[in-house]
């Protein structure tokens, strides 16, 4: 498989991610239905998961068309999955356990549960784009730059710039921007250790408890401690029964 990059597979997918995405955004241009959205007692879930359609449908768009024009290697449950469910539902089972205060007098467990999933969901969504197909096509740029590069144009596609009165542009430069490109370090190993989207998706999601899950920062670490706990001991334990296996 030729390992060129073909930037115009990369500038048509960012298009598309970008094009769709900014509607759900960027409040100046929320439609008024999406906007409405929010009227609903659980409209909040479809509003969270419209903010993540534009990385889906072009992830989904170039997979599909231009699946003959490079290697693809990260798939949906990857190599393992076992490892694939595990990293995907930890973090759901532990924010059901903390549980989330609704304000609406929601049970906090179901409603943890439901931010869970939704949580969840909106990871998978966004990285079936940047990992699912984004991280495949760039693979014939050597790393760390391809990881920079992926998390500068993850960064931009957030398009909070265009929203200063809810986040500036110095928390977006010093702030966001390392994050996104450190994030593309971290998810993209695990992506292509595991070649799973669902690992992918998990591995964001703890950047996603820390900047979206509306509890407070002392039930995040807690969350997210679990996670980690979680994840190494499953790691540990599926490590010897693959080596037992193998003998």
């Amino acid at each position: 498989m030729n390992k060129t990059v073909r930037i115009d597979l990369i500038i048509i997918f960012f298009v598309i991610a970008v094009g769709l995405s900014m509607f759900f955004r960027v409040p100046q241009f929320n439609p008024s239905w999406y906007d409405s959205l929010r009227e609903y007692r659980f409209g909040w879930i479809l509003v969270s998961l419209l903010r993540a359609s534009g990385p889906l449908t072009g992830g989904i768009i170039c997979i599909w068309f231009f699946r003959k024009k490079y290697e693809r290697t990260i798939t949906f449950l990857g190599t393992s999955v076992l490892i694939s469910l595990l990293y995907f539902f930890a973090p759901v089972v532990m924010i059901t356990l903390m549980g989330i205060d609704s304000g609406n007098g929601d049970n906090v467990h179901y409603y943890g549960l439901l931010s869970g999933l939704t949580l969840m969901l909106y990871c998978i969504f966004e990285e079936t784009g940047w990992r699912g197909y984004l991280q495949d096509a760039m693979r014939g740029v050597p790393n760390p730059l391809r990881f920079i590069i992926i998390g500068t144009l993850w960064y931009c596609w957030h398009l909070n710039f265009l929203s200063p009165e809810l986040h500036s542009i110095k928390f977006g430069l010093l702030i966001h921007l390392p994050s996104c490109i450190l994030g593309s370090w971290i998810i993209g190993y695990m992506a292509d250790k595991y070649k799973s989207l669902m690992v992918a998706a998990a591995i964001h999601c703890i950047f996603n408890i820390f900047f979206d899950l509306g509890t407070d920062m002392r039930s995040k670490f807690i969350i997210a401690a679990g996670v980690f706990l979680v994840w190494i001991a499953a790691s540990k334990v599926l490590d010897k029964v693959d080596k037992t296996t193998v003998a």
